[in-house]
């Protein structure tokens, strides 16, 4: 049998972090001198390796594997070393170029952080390639490198030799199992979306005879389109979102918002982009997490993805000097990927190696749950920013006896509030109503209860206490949230009824036995009914909460009047049936109640307790301020009162704005209207969603000349949507 040739590259040059690159070598040729079949291995190894070395090497040894330790910078390079012993780097295209001319190489392991990139194009002429996703400890390089040639000697192929590599990290309680990432032309494609520590890719396949063999690899990746959602007019979000489009444009085609020109029917054109983008690069800090335009943008790519069958675009988060967990309903979409973080100019360079990285097929480098733990969690080296003037309210100068100081740090205005929120403003009476009618015993009679009122009132604010009122009467709550039914469920009732069905199972942590009753020959309104009486009632003992929140999104649904009218009709068994007495119904809808079905004998929404949430009253706004520390003087939370109206969440906006110190009072009244200004995301959002509805922009036209609207449904539309009251 032939002797297979391993050379070993090492370079370490001198501006660069020292690696213990000795010992690595060592362990290889300890691990090959111990293999059973250690007689069909010889060994090479070069260090300090300059460009020379690595072609003349090539050319002496003639090796059937090269193994590389060292550095790598992503799309730049890998780190080899000039005539002084700095660093030198060497592309991607380069090396491609290079290895297309030593055709019995069969294996390149290059153990160096953000090295796929190169990877990814050697392997267009080599058929196993070995890089890494992103950044790899020194001994979690070594144990892969030890693991690896421990299969190889074992007589392994170079896949399961991979896989003895990766085992090796894990089994040594290191983090860092899913950065190595082989690409081989002899296995499938797995999708980018695979997170485990053996994902194995294809390389692309060879250019035909009549290109030159090297264009492939000029790039690292293949051209994608993409888009960038940021924060505008934020600091930093802006000038790194500018900063990532010139840089990724030397490869990709970029799109933000700021290239379009007078005229151009953005929410149109904004729309289009994302829809046929292969990625969303979304920057989020402390600022664009509470922006409604980024929250929009996201939601438009996770249509697109959920519309495609390649589920593009993909969603590329990127925390911005960002630590904190992702509040509802962010983090339903970002919790479960990965991450990139950016903490300042200094990481620009890896933040853009690391999205080549995913661009190319590999992930996000903040993959585990511990991982995402680690980063939330604060750090106390001493190189942290300052802290955010968020953290806690600015104190102006007291104005009255009674001012009190605040005692605890703000709030941003944004998703749901939690029920113990300091900041939370209670309405008494409606508060009072709906925690005491939740709080009574399923066994008597059943509620059901109706939390209405315009987009941004605080409804579901008000439903997560209700929520929690419910489990102190020992109730078991189910919560189901209505936008996270994608667009392919709301236009297929089977599939929604199965989604709706199958949510009650999990949440209660049941067996699921949707397949089973959705057997039967009947509608599913009737299977949906037997599936919750005869399997979740009959299954759980106590009473049952069924809390719905944005049910107005069933609004466009072709089966709306079914779903809505099989809930009323769960209402009215309960007095013919004692085991639906168990059952609670508590729904949230900004959409008026008759829009939703239109026989209201058959509504859930006239019947049990119907509450109404309005704007903050004078007092109540008072009382916020005071929350926040007086940021507003009397006479200027009058000011603001006349401004607003009360409007729950822009009163809260305009309150953390001026309590955090981002803006004097005069300011914020001054540019209350400006495109710009502290409301100018807001009113981009509903301009956004408004543009291509003309009965709507017709509508509101009407409103403002002549505060009325004729049509009573736009009306309740855009009352439904915070516009108008």
């Amino acid at each position: 049998m032939a002797v297979t040739k391993i050379l070993i590259l090492a370079a370490n040059p001198k501006d660069t972090t020292p690696l213990r690159l000795d010992e690595e070598v060592r362990e290889i040729r300890e691990s090959l001198k111990l293999a059973k079949q250690r007689d069909d291995f010889e060994v090479h190894s070069v260090y300090a390796v300059r460009i020379k070395d690595l072609r003349r090497s090539l050319l002496e040894y003639e090796p059937q594997i090269v193994h590389f330790s060292g550095h790598g910078t992503g799309a730049d390079g890998l780190a080899l070393e000039d005539t002084t012993g700095r660093s030198k780097l060497v592309t991607a295209a380069s090396l491609a170029g290079l290895f297309e001319l030593f055709p019995d190489v069969e294996c390149v392991v290059l153990n160096a952080c953000y090295s796929v990139v190169q990877a990814d194009a050697i392997a267009q002429h080599v058929g196993h390639v070995v890089g890494m996703t992103r950044a790899i400890g020194d001994d979690a390089a070594k144990q892969f490198s030890m693991g690896f040639y421990d299969g190889l000697g074992s007589g392994r192929g170079y896949a399961q030799a991979f896989k003895f590599g990766v085992s090796a990290i894990d089994l040594e309680g290191l983090p860092d199992g899913a950065v190595p990432r082989l690409i081989s032309t002899d296995l499938p494609r797995l999708s980018t979306e695979v997170e485990t520590p053996t994902d194995i890719e294809t390389a692309p396949e060879p250019p035909a005879s009549s290109a030159p063999k090297s264009a492939p690899a000029s790039a690292p990746t293949q051209e994608a389109k993409l888009f960038i959602s940021y924060k505008r007019d934020g600091d930093p979000d802006e000038a790194l979102a500018l900063q990532l489009v010139e840089a990724l444009r030397a490869n990709h085609e970029v799109f933000i918002d700021q290239q379009m020109p007078v005229g151009t029917r953005w929410k149109e054109q904004i729309a289009r982009e994302i829809q046929q983008s292969d990625a969303v690069i979304v920057l989020l800090s402390a600022r664009s997490v509470q922006s409604e335009m980024v929250e929009l943008e996201l939601s438009l790519a996770q249509e697109a993805a959920s519309a495609s069958s390649h589920h593009k675009p993909m969603i590329l988060p990127v925390r911005v000097q960002y630590r904190e967990p992702f509040q509802y309903p962010l983090s339903v979409t970002l919790d479960p990927i990965n991450w990139a973080f950016w903490d300042g100019a200094e990481d620009t360079a890896r933040l853009l190696a690391e999205l080549e990285v995913a661009l190319a097929g590999g992930a996000l480098p903040v993959a585990t749950a511990q991982a995402k733990e680690a980063l939330l969690e604060p750090r106390e080296q001493a190189t942290l920013p300052p802290p955010k003037p968020s953290a806690q309210p600015r104190k102006r100068k007291k104005h009255s006896k009674q001012a009190q100081a605040p005692t605890q740090p703000l709030e941003q205005p944004e998703g749901t509030m939690d029920p113990e929120s300091a900041f939370y403003v209670a309405r008494d009476r409606i508060d009072s109503v709906a925690l005491e009618t939740i709080a009574q015993s399923g066994s008597q009679a059943g509620v059901t209860l109706t939390i209405k009122g315009p987009r941004q009132m605080g409804k579901s604010s008000l439903l997560l206490r209700t929520m929690a009122a419910a489990r102190q009467a020992q109730k078991q709550v189910v919560f189901l949230d209505f936008q996270l039914f994608d667009q392919a469920a709301l236009q297929d009732a089977d599939e929604f009824y199965r989604q709706f069905c199958y949510c009650l199972t999990d949440e209660l942590d049941l067996e699921d036995e949707v397949d089973q009753y959705w057997s039967r020959p009947v509608s599913n309104n009737q299977r949906c009914t037997r599936y919750v009486g005869r399997h979740v009632l009959k299954q759980i003992p106590g009473p049952i909460v069924l809390a719905m929140d944005e049910v107005e999104r069933m609004f466009d649904t072709p089966f709306r009047n079914d779903f809505f009218s099989m809930l009323r009709s769960w209402h009215n068994q309960r007095a013919m049936k004692p085991l639906w007495k168990r059952l609670d119904l508590a729904l949230v809808t900004s959409t008026e109640p008759y829009q939703l079905i239109a026989d209201l004998n058959q509504s859930p929404f006239n019947v049990g307790q119907v509450l109404r949430l309005e704007d903050f009253t004078p007092e109540q706004v008072a009382a916020l301020n005071e929350a926040h520390g007086e940021p507003f003087r009397v006479g200027e939370v009058q000011k603001l009162i006349g401004l607003l109206n009360g409007h729950p969440y822009l009163t809260r906006r305009a309150l953390y704005l001026v309590a955090s110190g981002r803006l004097e009072p005069g300011e914020l009244f001054a540019t209350a209207a400006d495109e710009r200004g502290p409301f100018g995301d807001h009113l981009r959002y509903h301009l956004f969603r408004m543009y291509d509805q003309r009965e709507l922009v017709a509508g509101f036209c009407e409103v403002l000349k002549r505060r009325d609207c004729e049509n009573e449904r736009v009306f309740f539309r855009l009352n439904g949507a915070g516009i108008v009251m």
